[in-house]
Formats: C-alpha cells, structure tokens, sequence
C-alpha cells in the first residue's frame, strides 16, 4: 500500500517506535528493535452510527479537524478530532507502556451535539510490512483479538469492550466502510482485518471512553497473555506511571534553562527524541525512523551510521544521558570489523545493513567520539574497555592512506554520494587519529605506539594542505581524486585512472573537486586539523556562506548544485556554521544560525532534516535524530558562554 514519507510524530519505549501522521493514523510501528521489523501497512480507526449502513467515518481519512500536540514533557501524544458535521469531539492519547511492548491508544468521545447518539468503534488494520513472507491473521475468540502475525512476530489488536464484528481479508476495509463485517473465517492467509465495537448510546454533553491496545510479542502464547494483561490495565494508573516516567526521565537529565520557553521546550523535546532513538536492546543510535521502505527517494534513514553518532554521543553527554553512551559504545565494540574497520551502517541488532562502499569517515568518527566520551566524563575505565578497539582502529586508520597523496584512500564521501579522497573523511581520520594518540596517553601506552600515530597525523595534515588547499581559489577543495560521475566516464578532461580494488579493476576520477562543500567544516569543527582562526579557514567559511546560504528562506544547503529532494537548507548543517562562530567567538553570528534552526521545527518542536527553499516550512525526515544533536551542542556552547 502507498504510505506517506513523513512522520509527523513519534511514540515509544527504545523497543517499539511508533510513527504517527498529522490526521493521527498509525502509519509505522518497529519492534522488537525501533528499526525493524516495521509491521504496519495501513491502520486506520474511526466511528460508525448503529443500525446505520455506509456510516464508518474514518478519523484519518475523513472530514474531521485534527490537532495534535504533546503532552508537555512526555512522549505522549494526543490528538483532538473533532467534526461539526457529526456533533463528536474526540480526545485521543497514544503512548507505549516503559515496561511492556504495549501501546494504548485511549479515546474519549464526546457527544457535542443536540441529539442522542448511538455509536460503534471500528478499527482496520493490514500487516506485516518489512518481510515479504506470506502474512496470517487470525481472531482468537479466548482473548476476543485479532492477531496478525508469521513467523516470530504476532501484532495483537484488542479493546476493553467486547468485540462486536470481525473480519479477516475479503475486501476488509471496504465492509468496514460499509459497516458490515463478516466473520465467517477467523484464521487465514490475509494480512489484513477489521474490529467493531458497540460502544453504546451517548446523549448530549456526555462522553464513552474506549481503549485500543496493540501489543507485540515473539508467540502466540505470548500474545495472549499478553493480550489478557491488558483485560486488566487500570487505563488512569498506567497513563499516569508513563507520564511520570518521562518526567523523571526528563528530571535526572543535564538541565539547560534559558528563559526562552521556545528554546527550553525545544530542548527538553530533544532529549525525549534521544531516548525514543536508542536502542535500549542493543545501545544502537537510529538515525531516523524510517520514511522510504521501498528505497524509492532515499537510501533510506532506519540505521545507525557511525557518522551521525560521533554528534549524537556527543551531544548525549552534554545532556546528561551518559549511560546511553556507554551502551553505545558497547555496541560499537560488538560491530567492529576484525580488521578495526566499520561499515557503513547497521541495523540495531548490530547486523551489516544494506550499503554501497566504505565509508573511511565512519571509522575515525567512532574513534574520535569514543575519546570524547572520556573527555566529557574522565571516565578512565571506560577508555580503558575501548583500548582494543581504538588501537585496531587506529591501524586501520594508518593502513587505509594513498602512498600518492598522503590522504585516505578513495571511499564514498559523508553524503554517501560519490568516491574520492575527501576532505571532511580526511578530517575524520586524522581526527580520529590524533583521539588514539590522547587515548595512548592516558592509558600510558608504550611510547614507539604514541610515537608512530602523532607522525601519521601529522602526516596526514600535510597531506591534506598539500592536496586540498588551493591558493589559486583562495580555501579547500572538497576532494580529489573523485569519481563525480558514478554512472559512466568522468565530464572532465582533467582525469587520471586509479585502482579500485585487490583485484585490479580501475576506473577514471577527476583530479580536483571544487564544489563548495559545507562539510568542509569538518576540518575545523569537530575534528580540529586547523584552528578556527586560520586565514584559510576564514576564506573557506566565508565561500560556504556565500555559495550555499539558501535564498530567500535562509539556511545552509550541503553543497553547490545539490539536488537531493530539491536542493534544501538543511537544519544540522547550519548549526554546524554556528559551531564553527562560537569557536571564533562570534557568538551573535552563531546566534542568527542557531536561531534559524529553532524556527525550522515543527508544531510538535521536533527537528527535521532540511526545510523547503520554497516556504520555509519543515521537509523529509522527521525528526533526524542529527539535528537534534546539533541543536544540543551548540545551545549548550552558547550558555555556557552567557551568549543565551
């Protein structure tokens, strides 16, 4: 079924992840980890008028008003439909209990009209998504749920009311529309189903209260008793145990106040997205909640990218959330080649996910962000548990570099577009680096191992004036050696043939790229090859803003001529320009940055990875856990600078 690109809003507990639209339907449900599976094709709710044929009215699809907020300081979200038309008003939460694989959708229905109403409840769903193995449901009349499922997944769908009609496959959702199911089967090869409930007659000004319960379990048993546990819920006590464990949650984190409740509630929604987007199975950091399962626009976000994460830990530590980190690290560890590399991306579970190439960025990223961590909490066993790793990685490091050029060998770039020797991947490794040479240090490693990583990094920075800095432009190149035409020969005459691989396999690459590239930041912030003050700095930033400010909403794109889903200014990548005039201390030029990012939030105050060149408004992926992060660290430099 055809599914929507965004996620207007996101629900869980760091084992299933909900994604929500703005008409409130449950458009994505991931579990057992918050990447996959995704188990959802289409689940819509609505009401239907008894004794009345053709009345369902679905609350996502039809004419009703939606509004939809957060309930402050939580990860529960609520929803007011409400339709002048039908004289209803519904209240609707949704929020996934901390200690159990449960999300309840709570509905309060109001009769706001003149007339008594005599309703029904009903509620269709299609699953399983992510397999393409052949999906079952079946209507248990023990638990009265319907429960789809196949092998090691079962999705339960049960109310506190006892079930009206059911329906499994043939033409599911258009008998609900008509408002007649039909149960003659209750187990089948269908992936999809409808529930009825009577909910009873409602006169003016009062309400009925129903509640939905979507569990996830491994078996059929478990789904049962799982199902027969929320027979039981005491909606009100668990409503209240989950708000009062994001409070808590919220309490024992790092507290950065402003006085700006924009800017506070911001950040306060920042740390609920970061527990929603670890893992708390594995220790993995998602990237995003999927938006493209069928790899239609994008190569998709449901993944943890080293990349993303030397920003996440970072700004996870300045957050207070410190556990968190270790555990990722931990999971780092556990994913790490034998030879000290890493891949690409992975699942939370730790397994390779779908890639293209390496990606040299991801190693050194990891490395530096693993001493970092020790920076940010002196921590010495924790570094003392990385030692293995960073050394193994550190050689990696130093193995992967061009005897030509002195740079790292040809990868795919940050944006995972193209291959070359790039700039920020240089920064990245030498970055990552000099992190193993702190490392040594304050592990007392022997001193030939001190003595060997600060020459490759200092080697490496050569290499990178050498070859990156052109006098003739006045700053760096993005990269050289570039393939800039993945699918035939290069456009331009100013080519040389490399090797690819072990195998001898070559192909053509253009000497030079000068495209303008923000991630040219890299070589300052995080990673530090120059300082910030640098006469070749100051030209190189100053080319970034004049090429890529986004006119006329404002914001930094990635790079010239980028047109990847239009061509936008990205959120992270103009708080990265802020990072960078805090480290000049031109804080209230980092100010008009960080205040742009701000505005580009959503109702809900989360943070989106690019914003519309055409209107300003929040575009693609919702939320992108980066921009978050970015948004973390430079609020947090800002304060404690007193610029805020």
């Amino acid at each position: 079924m055809s599914k929507t690109y965004f996620n207007d809003a996101i629900v869980g507990n760091s084992r299933m992840l909900g994604c929500l639209t703005k008409r409130g339907e449950l458009t994505r449900l991931f579990w057992p980890n918050i990447d996959y599976p995704q188990h959802i094709d289409k689940m819509v709710a609505g009401i239907f008028l008894k004794g009345h044929k053709n009345s369902t009215s679905w609350f996502g699809e039809d004419n009703w008003n939606c509004t939809q907020t957060y309930i402050e300081d939580t990860n529960i979200l609520k929803k007011i439909y409400s339709c002048k038309e039908k004289s209803l008003k519904i209240e609707q939460k949704d929020f996934v209990l901390k200690d159990k694989d449960i999300l309840i959708r709570n509905y309060t229905i109001e009769n706001i009209g003149q007339h008594e109403v005599d309703l029904g409840f009903v509620q269709y769903s299609s699953c399983i998504s992510t397999i393409s193995e052949l999906g079952s449901t079946l209507f248990d009349f023990d638990t009265d749920a319907l429960i789809h499922y196949r092998h090691g997944y079962y999705i339960s769908i049960s109310s506190d009311y006892e079930v009206f009609q059911f329906q499994l496959g043939n033409n599911a959702f258009d008998c609900a529309k008509h408002t007649e199911l039909n149960g003659y089967e209750n187990i089948g090869m269908m992936k999809d189903g409808a529930l009825s409930w009577e909910l009873g007659k409602i006169i003016p000004g009062e309400n009925k209260i129903f509640n939905l319960y979507i569990c996830a379990s491994n078996t059929l048993k478990e789904a049962k008793k799982l199902v027969k546990e929320c027979k039981r819920i005491d909606f009100e006590m668990e409503f209240d145990k989950t708000k009062r464990y994001w409070f808590e949650f919220l309490k024992s984190s790092k507290q950065i106040i402003t006085g700006n409740s924009t800017i506070d509630r911001l950040y306060k929604r920042s740390l609920l997205v970061f527990k929603l987007m670890a893992d708390e199975k594995t220790g993995g950091l998602l990237a995003s909640a999927e938006v493209d399962e069928e790899f239609t626009k994008c190569g998709r976000y449901g993944y943890c990218w080293g990349r993303d994460a030397a920003f996440i830990t970072d700004a996870l530590d300045v957050s207070g959330l410190i556990e968190d980190v270790d555990k990722f690290y931990n999971w780092a560890v556990m994913t790490q080649e034998d030879d000290g590399s890493w891949h690409q991306r992975y699942y939370m579970d730790g397994n390779l996910a779908p890639s293209w190439g390496i990606q040299i960025d991801e190693v050194g990223a990891l490395i530096f962000g693993m001493v970092k961590h020790y920076e940010n909490t002196k921590d010495k066993n924790f570094i003392a548990k990385m030692w293995n790793s960073i050394t193994c990685g550190v050689e990696f490091l130093i193995g992967f570099i061009d005897i030509e050029t002195g740079l790292p060998k040809p990868s795919y770039d940050l944006w995972e577009e193209r291959v070359g020797e790039h700039a920020y991947s240089s920064a990245a490794v030498y970055g990552g680096i000099k992190a193993g040479v702190s490392a040594a240090k304050i592990l007392n490693a022997p001193f030939k191992i001190i003595e060997k990583w600060d020459l490759a990094a200092k080697n490496l920075k050569i290499a990178i004036e050498q070859n990156l800095w052109k006098p003739q432009a006045n700053r760096f190149l993005r990269s050289v050696k570039t393939k800039l035409n993945p699918w035939g020969s290069e456009h331009s005459n100013h080519t040389t043939v490399v090797t690819v691989n072990s195998k001898g396999y070559k192909r053509d690459v253009t000497l030079e790229d000068y495209t303008i590239d923000v991630s040219l930041l890299g070589l300052i912030v995080p990673f530090k090859v120059f300082d910030a003050k640098d006469q070749r700095v100051v030209n190189t930033v100053r080319a970034i803003e004049k090429a890529l400010t986004s006119h006329p909403v404002g914001g930094i794109k990635r790079y010239e001529n980028d047109g990847y889903i239009g061509g936008n200014p990205w959120v992270l990548t103009t708080l990265w320009l802020a990072l960078y005039y805090i480290e000049i201390e031109e804080y209230e030029r980092a100010k008009e940055y960080f205040n742009w990012a701000v505005k580009a939030r959503t109702q809900l105050d989360l943070l989106p990875e690019q914003v519309s060149k055409d209107n300003g408004e929040p575009c693609w992926v919702i939320p992108l856990t980066w921009s978050h992060a970015m948004f973390v660290l430079v609020l947090e430099k800002l304060k404690r600078t007193e610029s805020i």
